[in-house]
């Protein structure tokens, strides 16, 4: 078994918290290193040595350093392949891969609306700007309530690195207030399973308050 791998990691950020769960898949031993954002410790020179772009998580494994989200998940599937979290036949493994990169349009809205949020006073939010940036994630929604009405997962009946992905940021915007049981039962029930993942339970973030948020509760129709 190698050196215990370390991941520097921002709480709550949906691209550190896919790769702490693959981490936790596979089974590996590491540790986490917390960083404050708004303290700009994401920045710091220790960070910008190891990722110039000052962006996380970043994973060093022994000498090894690796930044990117993707990067990460690809290395450590090729690193530690067992458990696998990608199919091991061509068409799963196609279809993983697909949804895995197709991840990224959830991404860029998810983390529009996220950031809005983050970034923006209670008193300052504008319940217009938060509709208009929920609209795109509640289009990008519509294509993966219809891929986990097709399957337990997005490439079959086992689970994948495309799903650790999907779940980060549908479980984020869920804790925003996202409703997800009438009008996505199909996400809705992906996620009730996916709550029920050991890896799930021992990365739950610590900082999320029991009592969801309601900046999305009343979406766009």
């Amino acid at each position: 078994m190698p050196d215990p791998s370390t991941i520097r990691a921002v709480e709550c950020s949906p691209p550190c918290w896919m790769v702490r769960l693959a981490l936790e898949e596979k089974g590996l031993d590491h540790e986490c290193k917390l960083l404050s954002f708004t303290a700009g410790e994401h920045k710091s020179p220790e960070m910008l040595a190891k990722n110039p772009r000052g962006t996380v998580p970043v994973l060093m494994d022994g000498n090894i350093v690796v930044y990117e989200t993707l990067a990460i998940l690809d290395y450590l599937e090729y690193a530690y392949p067992q458990p696998a979290l990608l199919p091991n036949t061509h068409a799963l493994r196609a279809l993983a891969l697909t949804r895995l990169h197709e991840a990224n349009n959830l991404k860029q809205v998810g983390m529009a609306l996220f950031s809005y949020l983050m970034n923006t006073k209670a008193i300052d939010l504008d319940p217009g700007e938060v509709d208009h940036l929920g609209s795109f994630l509640h289009d990008e929604l519509f294509f993966w309530e219809y891929y986990y009405g097709i399957g337990q997962f997005a490439a079959g009946s086992t689970i994948s690195l495309a799903d650790l992905a999907v779940f980060a940021y549908v479980a984020t915007a869920a804790h925003l207030g996202l409703e997800l049981e009438e009008r996505y039962p199909n996400l809705y029930a992906f996620c009730q399973r996916m709550k029920e993942r050991p890896s799930v339970l021992a990365t739950w973030p610590s900082v999320w308050k029991q009592t969801p948020y309601s900046y999305l509760t009343a979406g766009p129709e």
